[in-house]
């Protein structure tokens, strides 16, 4: 765990009754142009509800984590209103994290992150993968992350994802 004042970050399981933090921590951090709705995220949370997290502070929602299973190379669309997890999913992928900008400094971030890897590892596949968005792609290449091919039939789901944004992978092994 990590701490800022003495208060520490706590990252859990998100539940549906999350979405109204989730939603608006979102709306500190994106574009318009990269929300999604409520049913985006309640899609994806009720696919896969072991690999979607919150960070509290304060018990006060912090940021949110959604990674969801999916074949490497095929990221879902953003905004997508439904999700279901692909037969063939062999990657785990890092769709969304969000930190209020309030909350930046005091380590939800760096929570959030540790307990998608630690999904990772419990999923026993051997790819993270996630779309760096906002000129982020150095931030997530700290963690080993690399620019990947996206595969040929996804590049419509990437440009759901606006200009610039960069398909990344991570080979990983136990």
């Amino acid at each position: 765990m990590n701490s800022v004042n003495g208060e520490k970050v706590v990252v859990r399981a998100m539940r549906t009754g999350d979405m109204a933090a989730v939603l608006d921590i979102q709306s500190h951090c994106y574009d318009e142009t990269k929300l999604e709705s409520p049913q985006s995220f309640i899609a994806k949370l009720d696919a896969t509800p072991n690999t979607c997290f919150i960070a509290l502070l304060a018990n006060v929602p912090a940021g949110y984590l959604v990674a969801v299973p999916v074949k490497d190379g095929h990221p879902p669309p953003l905004n997508d209103s439904s999700y279901s997890v692909p037969q063939a999913a062999n990657a785990l992928y890092l769709h969304d994290l969000a930190v209020h900008p309030s909350a930046r400094g005091t380590g939800a971030a760096d929570a959030l992150i540790a307990a998608y890897f630690k999904a990772l590892q419990e999923s026993q596949v051997q790819i993270g993968c996630l779309t760096a968005v906002n000129t982020s792609s150095s931030y997530w290449e700290h963690f080993g992350f690399r620019a990947a091919a996206p595969a040929e039939e996804s590049s419509g789901r990437m440009v759901s994802y606006g200009e610039g944004a960069l398909y990344m992978r991570l080979q990983v092994s136990y």
